[in-house]
């Protein structure tokens, strides 16, 4: 009974009727293209909105492929996934300047 009564206010005069949220809950303005033509002060928004999506997604797709963080091999032993970063610079910058080609020899080898 619940669920029926539930089901059938969604009919109700207050949504669809005269002066109901359905009309009065229309297209936003700014979203088609020609309303966007219309109020040009939008557009720099829509620009800035759209390369903060980009790099969100791009950081999001890095963060998922290039860290340590998160396995996407199926090797059960840690070390093996690991073992991709021997001699490489995991950092996005180096201002040291440091050699990675030779750091992992360097390390002591807890695995023998």
């Amino acid at each position: 009974m619940f669920l029926s009564k539930f089901l059938n206010a969604s009919d109700h005069p207050y949504l669809y009727g005269p002066g109901g949220r359905k009309l009065n809950n229309g297209r936003i303005s700014g979203m088609t293209i020609k309303s966007l033509k219309h109020h040009t002060a939008l557009q720099p928004l829509f620009i800035i909105m759209a390369g903060g999506i980009v790099f969100v997604v791009s950081y999001c797709y890095r963060l998922a492929s290039k860290t340590t963080d998160i396995n996407w091999s199926k090797s059960k032993d840690l070390g093996d996934h690991m073992g991709y970063y021997d001699n490489r610079q995991f950092k996005w910058f180096n201002p040291k300047g440091a050699d990675y080609s030779k750091m992992s020899e360097a390390r002591p080898q807890y695995r023998d």
